[in-house]
């Protein structure tokens, strides 16, 4: 069984293990992370990652588990 990217708590070189994700997108995932607060599903990552982005195939691979409140790119941290 694969094991699923937290994409609320992973640094960009874990984003990178996603389908489609190159190193503009991890960092856009950061970024929205920083400024938004936790990603809440695979269709607002898939608005994150622009075209191409598969929403079907994202909520098979990442665990969208909001991240802890001390994480470093949290809101408020």
């Amino acid at each position: 069984m694969t094991t699923k990217v937290r994409v609320n708590l992973a640094n960009p070189l874990e984003l990178l293990e996603l389908p489609g994700v190159g190193s503009e997108q991890a960092d856009a995932i950061v970024t929205f992370r920083a400024q938004h607060g936790p990603i809440r599903d695979a269709a607002q990552l898939a608005d994150i990652l622009g075209s191409g982005a598969r929403p079907e195939l994202l909520s098979e691979q990442v665990d969208f588990s909001p991240s802890d409140g001390t994480a470093p790119e949290a809101p408020g941290a």
